[in-house]
């Protein structure tokens, strides 16, 4: 039998932890996010959108700040990075601009980095540390997806991490590169691949894991379902769907929907990074809130 990933019901357990943790503050969290006006499309403005719906109900102040190009992007960043009012700061990429994002990412400061995509953040995710800086409680925080897609797997712990090996088909700094070192950490072995990958060795590779991630933002890439060996976790985060989760039933042991996608958990997250920011930093285990509330 297939158990599929409640990431809606995952969600909604971080939320209520959130607000928890937002009411022993003795301040209003704030976040900014930034957007370079007319380069932005469609989907990251409602992106955006939906932050502010989630800001606005978690009790967190929400600012948004649209710039024109590169210098008044750098003099935004820098103004929310002395704004003591500001804890998170939130780049909608890609940018469409001459410089290059990831050098962007390291104009944010690290500890208002609820992103995760600083070099220190990134560095320090390598390392294993866990603290930016430990006497203040500042927290490391790592991408969004990449721990929603952790947190999945271990609040439905079907097939364990550890031990297991484990197929990533994206290689980006948001979702693949980071998830990898993450499930590395917790004793999987991890081969990533992406949409460049040799179709024979792409096919071997998911056909040995007992874990499959696949986030290919392209919606003419698919990946056979009769790849997938039986018993195996399957978590498909591109927006667009690379693989059939119909036909994975019964076949797969654990598979995430495409009505219940993994956006709302990644959402939730960016919340537990701004708390992290905030120096409020208690650990949650969602099988545990589960279990409660069963």
């Amino acid at each position: 039998m297939t158990e599929r990933i409640d990431c809606r019901a995952i969600a909604k357990r971080y939320r209520q932890w959130i607000r928890t943790r937002i009411a022993t503050l003795d301040f209003l969290p704030g976040i900014a996010t930034v957007v370079v006006k007319n380069k932005i499309d469609p989907g990251c403005l409602q992106y955006r959108d939906m932050i502010a719906k989630d800001a606005e109900a978690l009790s967190v102040t929400c600012r948004n700040v649209e710039v024109e190009d590169t210098q008044s992007l750098a003099h935004a960043i820098e103004g929310l990075n002395s704004d003591d009012s500001i804890q998170g700061i939130l780049v909608l990429y890609p940018l469409g601009l001459e410089v290059r994002d990831d050098e962007i990412m390291d104009l944010v400061a690290p500890g208002k980095d609820i992103e995760g995509l600083h070099s220190i953040n990134l560095g320090y995710l390598i390392k294993y540390r866990r603290f930016l800086d430990e006497e203040l409680g500042l927290k490391c925080v790592v991408p969004m997806t990449a721990k929603a897609v952790v947190k999945s797997l271990k609040a439905h712990p079907v097939v364990p991490i550890e031990g297991s090996m484990v197929t990533i088909v994206n290689n980006s700094m948001r979702v693949g590169k980071p998830l990898g070192l993450m499930l590395e950490n917790l004793g999987a072995t991890v081969v990533k691949c992406y949409d460049r990958t040799r179709p024979d060795i792409l096919e071997a590779c998911i056909r040995s894991a007992d874990i499959v991630v696949t986030a290919v933002p392209d919606p003419s890439f698919k990946i056979d379902p009769m790849w997938i060996k039986e018993g195996a976790a399957v978590l498909d985060v591109s927006y667009q769907g690379n693989i059939d989760s119909e036909v994975l039933e019964g076949r797969a042991a654990l598979m995430t929907t495409h009505d219940n996608r993994i956006g709302r958990l990644t959402r939730a997250l960016m919340f537990v990074n701004l708390l992290y920011a905030c120096g409020s930093q208690p650990s949650f285990d969602p099988r545990e809130s589960a279990a409660q509330q069963a």
